[in-house]
C-alpha cells in the first residue's frame, strides 16, 4: 500500500508541475501580449462631432477617426485603447491631468496646443474647410472676398482651430486680415442661427459639419438650409493629440498610420463615413 501511495503522489506531481509552470508564464487576458509584454491601456478622450466620432445606434463609439483608431489598436499589440465620451474641454483638461491619453476631436494644430501637448508627426485626418455663410453674398466666393467686403464674422474661441486659420490666414493676406472676435461661448447651434437671422454674416467651419447638421434633411439645423450655404477655401490637416509624456506611444501611432495611410485605408475610412475622399485635398491650399 505505501509503495501505490508512492506511486500515486509520484504521478500527481508530474500532471501538477507543467500546469504550475504554465500558469506562471501565460499572460493574463487584457494584461499581456502573447510574448509575455505586459499591455499598456490607452484611455482615448473623443466628442460628439459627426461623423468624425460619435455613438452608433448600439451605443458603441464609432466615426472615421474612431474606427481609424482602431484598426491602429489592432496594429499595436502592446497598447489597448479605451474610449471615453466627455466634452472638448474636459478631453484636453484630461491630457493635462493625465487622465486621458489621447483627444481625438477633428483638433487642428494650433501654437497653443503645440506647446501644452504632444502632436504626432502623421495627421489622422483632413478637412474641407470652408464659409458658413449667409446665402444673400452671392458675390463671396473665397475668404478673401469676406475679408474685402468687411463680412461680420461670428465671435470664436480663441484658441480653437479655427481661429487658428483666421490668424495664418491674416499673416498670408496682411492688406485684407478678417476681423476676429472673441468669445467663450461656444454654442454652433446659436451660431448658425445668427448667421441665418444676418446678426452676423459668416463663421468658417469643416464641410462635413455643414452637411450633417445642416444640409442633411434629417439635420439638426436643416431648417437653415434656406439661408445658410457653404463655400470652400482650403483644407485643413486634423490631429489626435497626445500627453506631453507620451512620445513613444505617439512614435507607435505614427508607424501605425503610415501603413493605413499605403494600403489605403483612412481613404475608404473617409468615404464610407465622409462621402468623398478628403485626403484627395491633402495638398491643395493647406492651413
Amino acid at each position: 500500500m505505501k509503495l501505490k501511495h508512492w506511486k500515486f503522489a509520484l504521478l500527481l506531481s508530474a500532471l501538477i508541475l507543467p500546469l504550475i509552470s504554465c500558469a506562471k508564464t501565460q499572460a493574463p487576458a487584457g494584461s499581456e501580449t502573447g510574448e509575455g509584454t505586459p499591455v499598456k491601456q490607452v484611455v482615448v478622450g473623443y466628442g460628439i462631432f459627426k461623423p468624425i466620432t460619435y455613438i452608433d445606434d448600439n451605443g458603441e463609439p464609432t466615426g472615421v477617426d474612431i474606427e481609424a483608431l482602431k484598426l491602429i489598436d489592432e496594429l499595436l499589440p502592446e497598447y489597448e485603447f479605451v474610449y471615453q465620451r466627455s466634452e472638448q474641454q474636459a478631453i484636453f483638461a484630461g491630457l493635462q491631468s493625465g487622465k486621458i491619453d489621447i483627444a481625438t476631436t477633428n483638433s487642428f494644430w494650433t501654437q497653443d496646443r503645440a506647446d501644452r501637448y504632444l502632436f504626432p508627426k502623421e495627421n489622422l485626418g483632413m478637412n474641407i474647410e470652408g464659409l458658413l455663410i449667409n446665402r444673400k453674398f452671392t458675390n463671396v466666393k473665397t475668404l478673401e472676398d469676406a475679408a474685402k467686403q468687411k463680412l461680420r464674422l461670428v465671435p470664436m474661441l480663441s484658441g480653437d482651430g479655427n481661429h487658428g486659420i483666421l490668424l495664418e490666414f491674416n499673416k498670408r493676406h496682411p492688406d485684407t486680415p478678417v476681423e476676429i472676435p472673441l468669445t467663450d461661448n461656444h454654442d454652433l447651434t446659436l451660431q448658425f442661427t445668427w448667421i441665418a437671422e444676418g446678426r452676423y454674416d459668416f463663421n468658417i467651419g469643416p464641410k462635413q459639419f455643414y452637411e450633417f447638421l445642416v444640409e442633411s434633411e434629417t439635420g439638426e439645423l436643416h431648417h437653415l438650409s434656406k439661408d445658410i450655404t457653404f463655400v470652400e477655401f482650403g483644407s485643413v490637416r486634423t490631429w489626435p493629440i497626445f500627453r506631453k509624456d507620451e512620445q513613444e506611444l505617439a512614435d507607435a501611432y505614427d508607424r501605425a498610420v503610415i501603413k493605413l495611410k499605403e494600403d489605403g485605408t483612412l481613404r475608404r475610412l473617409a468615404l464610407e463615413f465622409i462621402g468623398y475622399d478628403t485626403w484627395a485635398y491633402e495638398g491643395d491650399n493647406v492651413y
